[in-house]
């Protein structure tokens, strides 16, 4: 599976730092299928609600308030791409 690369141009990713205020972003070693995406010429962010310390354990969890946040980013996403 290609991972997904950072690249200095990437819409996705600017357009999510808009909407959650996110003035930095990290790159972390995970799989998922952007990379697949971004070799096509689809910009690509991974984005989600939750802190990775977090998640993949038998005890994960995100909590009401991260999930709020995500939903509300989502929500203003969902305004911008069909204005």
């Amino acid at each position: 599976m290609e991972g997904l690369e950072p690249v200095d141009e990437n819409e996705a990713r600017d357009i999510v730092m808009e909407l959650t205020g996110a003035n930095s972003v990290d790159v972390v070693p995970f799989g998922t299928e952007a990379g697949i995406f971004q070799t096509f010429g689809m910009s690509s962010v991974i984005c989600g609600p939750g802190s990775i310390d977090q998640a993949h354990k038998p005890d994960e969890f995100v909590s009401i308030d991260q999930l709020q946040q995500c939903l509300d980013m989502l929500d203003r996403l969902g305004g911008k791409l069909a204005a």
